[in-house]
């Protein structure tokens, strides 16, 4: 965590005042320390980044981080949380993208303008803004935005943070720090952009998280989500039957399960389609492929092993229509919404905050 990074942030549960007090630093980063708010909140540095969680989920760290909390026990001190629905489901779910942005840190995919609605471009949207990403995963997307961006602020609720920060460090002007998407520790109206790829659906309310992203950005700024549709019934219910057991299983195990999916997937289709698409015989059967089986011609086996375990292990799993999103936006006091159509599977949705105050 860079020094000035304290210019911008507030208590999650206040939204008061700051102190640091720093423990060790490194090469201009403050690699271990806490912020303190008059509030009593206290929010640790552990490995570069600021822990700006809410109090249901800061005592977690202390098993995310034992050797942090037993270097620094007589300075920190953290909440009991209460046992909240809510706060298992948060628990959970950052359980499994900390686990999964971990192993998968190396991820490559490289779509990162597919998940914007059409006509809207990274460089006319982040050059030379100051921006947030609610949701960075290991830093793929921030790593990009940021070399557009003046400055760009990446958070996560999970342990994917720290691949993040690593993926990120040599880029002076990007942040990382772990934070909720319903309690985003950053001053109102100090973001150009604010955008949330892939996220919004995997949390307990969606509607009620996408108010809180709606409040991020400055009047004028804009905000980019990305959700998935619901416009494959029997997929959906097929792969909801399957999920009441996968969400169950240790992560460990749905790895394996996620590898031996991606080599059916693969192995006989993805690959076959990718020695013949080119050719006579790919054109003649072009139009009977499925659209995700040439989606995944254009990535390698690892993406298609990150997206199984993405889909059998996550808690929340929501798919929603085309009109849910414009009223989101509509409702939030946005104008110019555009809400676009990834293949069948995904809709990407962009809007321009209104003067007036979102809902």
């Amino acid at each position: 965590m860079r020094q000035s990074v304290l210019r911008i942030l507030v208590c999650s549960a206040c939204h008061g005042t700051l102190r640091m007090e720093t423990f060790q630093t490194d090469r201009g980063e403050i690699m271990e320390g806490v912020l303190r708010c008059t509030c009593g909140a206290q929010y640790p540095i552990i490995a570069g980044v600021p822990r700006m969680l809410p109090r249901n989920l800061l005592q977690d760290l202390a098993s995310d981080y034992p050797s942090f909390f037993a270097r620094h026990a007589a300075r920190l001190s953290l909440p009991k949380p209460a046992s909240l629905t809510a706060s298992r489901v948060q628990r959970r779910t950052q359980e499994s993208f900390g686990y999964e942005w971990t192993w998968a840190s190396n991820f490559q995919g490289d779509g990162f303008p597919e998940w914007l609605p059409e006509g809207i471009y990274p460089e006319t949207v982040f050059r030379d803004q100051v921006g947030l990403e609610v949701g960075c995963g290991a830093g793929r997307h921030a790593e990009i935005a940021a070399r557009f961006a003046k400055e760009h602020f990446a958070t996560d609720l999970s342990r994917a943070v720290d691949p993040a920060f690593e993926r990120t460090r040599v880029m002076e002007n990007c942040h990382v720090i772990q934070a909720d998407a319903y309690h985003l520790p950053f001053k109102r109206g100090s973001f150009d952009y604010v955008y949330c790829l892939g996220v919004l659906q995997h949390l307990h309310d969606p509607e009620d998280g996408f108010r809180h992203l709606a409040k991020q950005p400055r009047e004028g700024g804009v905000l980019l989500v990305n959700v998935y549709q619901a416009s494959r019934p029997f997929t959906q219910f097929s792969l909801e039957l399957l999920r009441k057991v996968t969400t169950r299983l240790p992560n460990t195990i749905l790895r394996y399960l996620s590898i031996a999916a991606a080599l059916v997937d693969y192995g006989l289709f993805v690959l076959p389609w990718k020695k013949v698409r080119r050719g006579w015989f790919g054109h003649a059967l072009d139009r009977f492929v499925p659209q995700r089986i040439d989606e995944y011609a254009h990535h390698n086996f690892d993406t298609c092993v990150t997206d199984w375990f993405d889909r059998l292990s996550c808690p929340v799993k929501l798919h929603f229509k085309r009109e849910d999103l414009v009223s989101w936006y509509q409702d939030a006091g946005y104008s110019d919404v555009v809400v676009t159509p990834h293949w069948k599977a995904f809709w990407n949705g962009y809007g321009s905050r209104n003067a007036r105050e979102t809902k």
